[in-house]
């Protein structure tokens, strides 16, 4: 990783030009003593770092020039209380009107550890359409089912949607402030369960910084079982999603034997692995006992069942014209807005962060794409990725070969460095900025995929009507968890 210092006439001028040469914010990240670096991970697979330090607390902004960049500076102002110079719209975003106006939870040690909470609603205020006709409709933070709390402000007139303003991170956890302090090798569990849907990805990052900073070079059939779980968590992810957009129309027989095929794969990966959302499987230097046979028998029983399955939505001509031209996302709104995963790749771009990562150097990825930009064209790019996800398991699992010794590894208990890595989860591009001195965590910051997508839901669901939101919102079927880290 390559480090700059900043002036700040470059802060601005610099990342901005990062951005034009095609490359992909991992995180904007927040360090207590008024530090903030910002970590880009180039088309070449290299990892740059710029940095402004703050004599008081403010730092210039960067979302004026770089949209993609105005929750992360948001969420600094709410937990560190740094203030981003010229930022348009700095409303809270994590924190309520219930925190104390001097709690900033990330600012230090010093920060109360059960702050006197407000008796007042937790309401933050509203960004809404205003004019004759328009009416203000609110859904959640609670929700039918078993989904997360996410509370959304509808400005609609008539049928039709003008406007949806995001209220999310409505059950912040305080992840990032319990990991400050505690020892890097007890941190795992903790990471396996920022997100359910996300895990192995979350794990892996973690399991790549331990590894980076200790200088530790992973055996091939470590990295082999990595691409094993982590695109048995894609296939996981997208066969629920490819259920729920169905079921987004009322199409209950392709919801229904979709979900059985989810529930399949995930049964069978229970008694692969050991867990049906694939917690605790990647740790740093390790392998983890698993039937290969059993994973490759899994895998042909599905592929079975699939085929009937993709035939019948892919005919079905009423299914897929109600998703044409419903909840677009534009190319250039995509690029913009730091668009990642599904989302992006359905509007014509193509970046895929496997391109990048060193785990899957040397082997053949089909990575797709479609251009419509639409709920049609993101149910077709992960039609094709799991497609893409079941060769690529084949191919891992007619090299995969377990030496009976392999050697021993405990990471080093004082270790001190910061590393930068990164996955593409099935989300998109997820990244974990670590650092860590004689063994402790100083600083350890997430910024999932979903935590991209977010502020484009907003923007495709402009311009539909309230009966295609559900569709839409299915077909980015966006984590809260990742964001209520």
């Amino acid at each position: 990783m390559i480090a700059a210092l900043m002036t700040k006439k470059e802060w601005i001028t610099n990342n901005v030009r990062r951005k034009n040469l095609g490359a992909h914010v991992l995180g904007v990240t927040a360090f207590a003593g008024g530090h903030i670096a910002v970590h880009w991970l180039m088309p070449s697979g290299q990892v740059v770092q710029d940095n402004w330090d703050m004599h008081g607390l403010e730092f210039p902004s960067l979302t004026v020039e770089l949209p993609e960049m105005a929750w992360d500076e948001r969420e600094i102002h709410d937990v560190f209380g740094y203030r981003p110079q010229g930022h348009p719209d700095l409303r809270a975003l994590v924190r309520n009107p219930r925190w104390p106006d001097e709690f900033y939870p990330m600012a230090g040690l010093n920060a109360p550890q059960k702050p006197p909470w407000r008796e007042v609603a937790p309401n933050n205020p509203e960004q809404t359409v205003e004019g004759e006709g328009v009416t203000i409709m609110k859904v959640g933070p609670t929700h039918a089912g078993i989904i997360e709390s996410g509370h959304f402000v509808f400005s609609i007139i008539g049928e039709n949607i003008l406007h949806l303003d995001l209220h999310l991170f409505q059950n912040h956890r305080g992840v990032e402030g319990q990991l400050q302090g505690r020892l890097i090798g007890s941190v795992a569990p903790l990471i396996s369960r920022i997100c359910g849907a996300d895990t192995v990805s979350h794990q892996t990052n973690l399991a790549m910084a331990v590894e980076e900073m200790a200088g530790y070079q992973v055996p091939d059939e470590i990295k082999w079982q990595r691409i094993l779980l982590l695109e048995s968590e894609r296939i996981l992810s997208h066969l629920n999603d490819l259920a729920q957009i169905p079921a987004g129309v009322g199409f209950s027989v392709a919801n229904q034997k979709a979900l059985t095929m989810k529930e399949r794969w995930q049964r069978g990966l229970t008694v692969i692995f050991g867990h049906r959302l694939l917690f605790d499987t990647v740790h740093p230097g390790k392998s983890l006992a698993m039937d290969t046979a059993a994973l490759g028998a899994l895998i042909t029983q599905l592929q079975r069942e699939w085929r009937p399955w993709r035939s019948l939505v892919q005919g079905h001509h009423g299914f897929q014209d109600r998703m044409k031209g419903v909840g677009m996302v534009r190319q250039s709104d995509a690029l913009r807005f730091g668009g990642q995963g599904v989302v992006a790749r359905a509007s014509g771009l193509t970046f895929d962060a496997r391109q990048l990562m060193p785990l899957y150097h040397g082997w053949h990825v089909d990575y797709a794409s479609e251009t419509s930009g639409d709920v049609s064209g993101r149910f077709k790019v992960r039609l094709d990725e799991v497609e893409a996800s079941w060769r690529l398991m084949q191919g891992v699992l007619q090299r995969y070969q377990i030496h009976s010794a392999l050697p021993f590894w405990e990471p080093p208990t004082d270790l001190i460095g910061q590393a930068a890595t990164f996955s593409e989860s099935p989300h998109g591009l997820n990244a974990h900025i670590v650092a860590v001195d004689r063994g402790k965590v100083i600083r350890y910051h997430v910024r999932s995929g979903t935590f991209r997508n977010w502020p484009l839901l907003s923007k495709a669901v402009a311009g539909n009507a309230v009966g295609d939101f559900p569709l839409i919102n299915k077909s980015f079927e966006l984590c809260y968890s990742c964001l209520d880290r």
